[in-house]
Parts: C-alpha cells; structure tokens; sequence
C-alpha cells in the first residue's frame, strides 16, 4: 500500500520514484530527504520504512536502522528481503540470538527454504547447541531427503553429545533406506573401528567382501584394519587386490601406492618387489600417466640402469605423449649417454606433441650442432627463440641465444653473433660464457677493446679460476698493449690449466707472444 488515508497514492508514489532514481544516481543524501519525506506522508508505508532503515545502518546508527526495519517487517511479515537484511544486521552486530530468532521466523513463512535452514545450522553450531543443530538438520532432510552427507553430519554431533548410540541409529537407519548399497556398510565398518569395536568391524567388512569381492571402499577398509593390528602380510595382499581392482578410484590408487612404497623403503623394501607391483597395475589400463611417472621417478631414485630408466620415461609417453616433463627427463638421460641421432629424433618427435617449447628447441639445435649440422642447428635455436615468451625460463631463454651466437661464429657470420651474444645478455646479464666469448671475439677483430676488456673482467670474476676466461682477459690486454697486466694473466691462465684444457695449445701460444713483446719491450 503506497499511501495512507489521507494522502493521495499519486504523491507518495511521485516522491518515493525520484528517491529511487536519486539513490542509483548515487545522490544518496537528496535519497535519504526524498526517503523521509515519503515516511511522512505515510509512515505506515512498508518500503519507506525498509528504505530508511537501510540507510541509517549505511550511516552505522544499527539501533535506528533495526527500528525502521522491524518496523517494516511488521507491515509486511512476508516480505523476505526485510527479514534477510534484519537478520544480516544482527550477525554483523554479533546478535547470532537474534538473527536466529529472525532466521526462525522466516521459515515459518517459507519452510522449503534450506538456505534459511543452513544459515540457522552454522548460528546453532557456534553456538554449540547440539540440540538444535539436530533439529535443523531433521528439517533440512525432511526437505532433501536422506543422504550420506546429512546423516554423517548428525554422526558428528551426536559424538560430539556423547550418544554413540544414537550415531549408530542414525547410521543403521540410512543402511536401512540403502539396503544394496555396500559403501554404507562399509561406513559402518569403519564407525565400529572408530568405536573400538574390531570383531564387529572385521564381521562387516568381511560380510561386505562376500556380497561384493570387488568392493574397493571395503578392501581398503579391511587393509587399513590388517595395518592396525600388524598384519602387514595380509595388508599387503589385500593391497595387490585394490591396486588391480578396476573399481578403485585413481586418486586413491595413486595415494595407495605412494604411502605403500614410503613405508616398505622405510622397511628396507625389495626394490624388484616395488617395481613388479608397479608393473601390475601398469598392466590395466590407464586414465592417467602418473603411476608411470611414479615408477619413472622411484627407478631415478633407485639409480636403476639408464636404460630402464628410459624405457619407463617411453612408457609414460605412451600414455601421455604430450607430457613435456617426461619428454626432457628422457632426452637428458639419452643425453648422458651418447649425443647421436636417436637423440635429434627424440628432440624432433617431442616437437610433434609440443611445437611450442622452446628448451625442446635448445636440446635439439645443441645435439645437431655436435653431431655437425650447424645449418639445421641455426634453423632449431631461431625456431626456439620464436617461441620465446614472458613465461619462459630466463636462463633457457638466454642459453638459446648463446649457443646461436656460438654457431653463428662457426659459420662466419661475426655480426649475427654479436646480434645473439646482446639478446642472449638481455635475458641473463651474467651469462658468463657468453660474456667470455663475447669479448674474445670483438679482441679477435681488434673492435670495442674497452667494452670487451669489461664483459671480460665480469667473467673471471664470476669464475676466477677458469684458465680459459683468465685467458680471454691477458689476450685483451694484450691487443690494448698492457703487457705486464696481460703476462700476470696469462700466468694465472696457466697455472690454473686442467687436464684436457689447451688441446690446441692456444693459451701457450698466447703466453709465447705476451713474453715474447715483454723481451722485445725490455
């Protein structure tokens, strides 16, 4: 009703319009005037008073604002939003009392509304008031029906009050709506557990298992009661049969086999004997690759031949081709063992499942550059680096660019080398073997002896005693004409040579032609 005996509807409903429109237009102080002046044309006028009551909690005067709200609430009891934002106001005064009280009332009026139901269940249950908590929860089942997760909830509280046996009535009664349903026994199984009741646990898990041998939930049940009583014999039996069981989950299975292997290496366990489990399961089919990662990773653990270590990394591409992690632990582990080109074609079949990875590109362009295709290896890197992206690894990033720089040199193009060197140096400033060869080669054509001395001088700082950057930098002082500098060097260089180092022998040839302009100086 929007107006009052004696004021016409037309005047109310003028002024309490262009409330309206001042409050969305954000002109909440001409509102509120607009608000008031409706209240007093009909002060019994529902929303006038609901209006005016949510302002004044806006301008967190909570006494007025309640006031006006109850207010409306009493000319209007139906009205759902009054009673929600009243009960609101109440919880965020901390009157959890009262917002039940609210809360109540509302579903008198609406007894289907649940969500009423479950704002009193969470009040009820600050509150502890396990009674009530009860009661809410008979209503909202009264609503849904009966289900697992309500009945356990009444589980919870009535352990909680110390009324096991009620617990078990509320249980046994959802058994007794579900009679083919075999995870609730199981349930109750596992409730006998808890209570300390193992005869009866081990009677219905086993009652479970001859009505349905594949159960999972009741084999994992049993296995769990096997652990607890030090029957680890039968535990681990019953382990084979939920691991090969189709109806186990495959997060559980996962977990299964994880905890299993933690606690026979804790053991001192059988290695072969873990690897013939995992070969088992591996026979069924599989949702996912991550029990071969699994067995890939204990195999890495085990230090386990390279050769099954691969296979296990292939069998996990076999499920998941695509898997990216699995692609780089085999191409290092072929790596390691020789750089030929099965690896290029391991590089190359990874491309087909992930054209956009750029360390893949770097692993590839590496191996054709050893194996001497410096064409088809400046093809790769340059593939690479256009696949380079803000998340890329700032290191393979600069890496890519490095070893492009390397080659580029090789095949005499100097000035695409120093192009990738200064890309290469964007992306890790401190990339200490590009900064050394960097340097060598600029002293090489004789150019930037300033800029190569300093790119020179972060290298043997990074790395001091490296005979080959110690060199770089004697020969750069050397070409600058500083020959006791370069011969203090180049002494350093040798004294820090390692075996295999110099094959060439052009740091003592460097050593000869610094000595030899220091006797010709002197």
């Amino acid at each position: 009703m929007l107006c009052s005996l004696n004021v016409s509807a037309g005047k109310f409903e003028y002024y309490y319009i262009e409330a309206v429109r001042q409050q969305d237009m954000e002109n909440y102080l001409a509102a509120f005037e607009l608000f008031r002046h409706c209240y007093e044309l009909n002060p019994n006028a529902p929303e006038a008073n609901y209006a005016i009551g949510m302002f004044y909690i806006a301008m967190q005067q909570d006494s007025l604002g309640v006031a006006y709200l109850k207010r409306a609430i009493q000319l209007e009891p139906d009205n759902n939003e009054f009673g929600e934002r009243l009960a609101r106001t109440y919880l965020y005064q901390n009157n959890a009392t009262a917002a039940a009280e609210v809360y109540e009332t509302l579903v008198k009026h609406q007894p289907d509304r649940t969500d009423y139901l479950e704002q009193l269940l969470q009040i009820y249950s600050q509150q502890h008031d396990y009674p009530k908590m009860l009661s809410i929860l008979d209503r909202i089942e009264l609503q849904e029906g009966q289900t697992e997760s309500i009945t356990l909830e009444k589980m919870r509280i009535r352990s909680m009050m110390d009324d096991n046996d009620g617990a078990y009535r509320e249980l046994q009664s959802l058994i007794d709506a579900h009679p083919f349903d075999m995870n609730l026994r199981v349930m109750l199984g596992n409730w006998y557990l808890n209570q300390g009741k193992k005869e009866e646990a081990l009677t219905t898990f086993n009652d479970v298992l001859s009505e349905e041998p594949d159960n999972a939930q009741a084999q994992m049940a049993l296995m769990d009661y096997y652990r607890s009583e030090g029957e680890i014999a039968q535990a681990d039996t019953l382990l084979y049969d939920i691991l090969v069981n189709p109806r186990t989950n495959s997060d559980n299975r996962l977990e299964l086999i994880s905890s299993w292997v933690r606690d026979s290496e804790s053991r001192g366990g059988d290695s072969i004997r873990i690897i013939q489990v995992f070969d088992r399961v591996l026979a069924m089919p599989q949702a996912t690759s991550d029990v071969a990662t699994m067995k890939a990773a204990y195999l890495e653990l085990k230090r386990f031949p390279s050769a099954d270590i691969q296979q296990a990394w292939r069998d996990v591409l076999r499920i998941a081709p695509e898997n990216t992690y699995a692609r780089l632990q085999l191409i290092q582990h072929m790596w390691s063992d020789s750089i030929d080109d099965n690896v290029i074609r391991e590089c190359e079949k990874a491309l087909e499942y992930i054209p956009d990875e750029p360390s893949l590109y770097y692993y590839l362009g590496l191996a054709q550059f050893i194996n001497k295709r410096n064409k088809d290896a400046i093809r790769s890197l340059r593939r690479g680096a256009s696949n380079i992206t803000a998340e890329t690894n700032k290191d393979m990033a600069a890496d890519i660019y490095s070893l492009l720089g390397d080659i580029y040199q090789k095949e005499g193009r100097i000035q695409d080398t120093y192009t990738a060197y200064d890309s290469c140096l964007v992306y890790n400033p401190e990339k200490v073997m590009c900064l050394n060869n960097y340097a060598y080669f600029l002293s090489e054509e004789g150019k930037d002896l300033k800029k190569a001395e300093k790119m020179s001088y972060r290298a043997i700082t990074a790395d001091p005693q490296s005979a080959i950057y110690l060199d770089t930098y004697a020969w750069i002082l050397y070409k600058q004409k500083r020959y006791e500098d370069a011969k203090a060097y180049i002494d350093m260089a040798i004294e820090n040579l390692k075996e295999g180092e110099d094959t060439d022998g052009e740091i003592a040839g460097h050593a000869a032609k610094i000595n030899k302009k220091l006797k010709k100086k002197k």
